[in-house]
């Protein structure tokens, strides 16, 4: 989920005053993208890209340099380009070790890794909610009536034997699954609403209850350099507080 937490590092930001302003060579960085992005040289901004590059749900991910090219003219608008010749290089923060504007007008809309590549893009142009919305209708009409109303998706992903989603609802957050073989088009087995968000640098998690039984979907995206297994999507499973089982999950669109 690294365009969410790349999102909310934004907000950290501005609760702690004491970040740093970056060195020469990212601001270097920044400025070579700009140019490439003024310039409309997409075969060589493609270069410059950390893949996937995730986009707003349902929207499918940019997968590789072929993806970025032919998306390029929804995803860098004429708005983008105008918004992102007004930063200065004094707008240019680092958090642990992303690279991200975070003044101005153009505050939070891209971020770079530490070699200068693009991580993600929090900017979504007229164009690119057309299509969101087009696709977020021809899903909700695929989709079994009672869980085909809501109002923004957040996840969906499936593992060896179900298929999950958490969407923004009415009634709150809320976590739909289907046993294996099943699909969307058919009854759930489980509807759990009121789900609780949290999120911050090491991930986010969706918490929803279900009698004396706890659903966790657990995004962990900081873990020991020696424990990588640890990082992933997970959903546990806790009976009376008690943990039963953790799941590894696969993100899908």
């Amino acid at each position: 989920m690294k365009i969410i937490t790349l999102s909310l590092m934004t907000l950290l930001f501005w609760s702690n005053p004491c970040h740093a302003a970056v060195d020469s060579v990212m601001i270097t960085h920044f400025r070579q993208i700009t140019k490439l992005i003024e310039s409309n040289n997409v075969q060589e901004l493609s270069k410059f890209v950390d893949y996937p590059l995730k986009r707003e749900n349902p929207l499918p991910d940019i997968k590789n340099a072929a993806d970025f090219i032919s998306d390029y003219p929804i995803l860098i608008d004429s708005l983008f380009k105008k918004l992102l010749n007004q930063y200065n290089d004094s707008d240019i923060f680092e958090h642990n070790g992303y690279y991200g504007f975070i003044e101005g007008k153009f505050s939070g809309a891209i971020w770079l890794d530490e070699d200068g590549n693009i991580v993600t893009i929090n900017y979504s142009s007229k164009a690119e909610q057309k299509a969101k919305q087009l696709l977020i209708e021809k899903i909700k009409k695929e989709m079994y009536p009672t869980v085909n109303k809501w109002n923004e998706n957040v996840l969906v992903a499936k593992s060896e034997k179900l298929l999950i989603r958490i969407d923004q609802t009415d009634k709150g957050v809320r976590y739909v699954c289907w046993s294996k073989a099943k699909t969307m088009k058919d009854a759930p087995d489980i509807i759990l609403n009121n789900g609780v968000e949290d999120g911050g640098e090491w991930g986010w998690t969706s918490t929803f209850k279900n009698g004396d039984w706890t659903y966790i979907v657990d995004d962990v995206e900081m873990c020991e350099d020696d424990h990588p297994d640890e990082c992933g999507l997970f959903l546990e499973l806790s009976f009376k507080g008690e943990k039963k089982n953790t799941i590894r999950l696969q993100e899908i669109k």
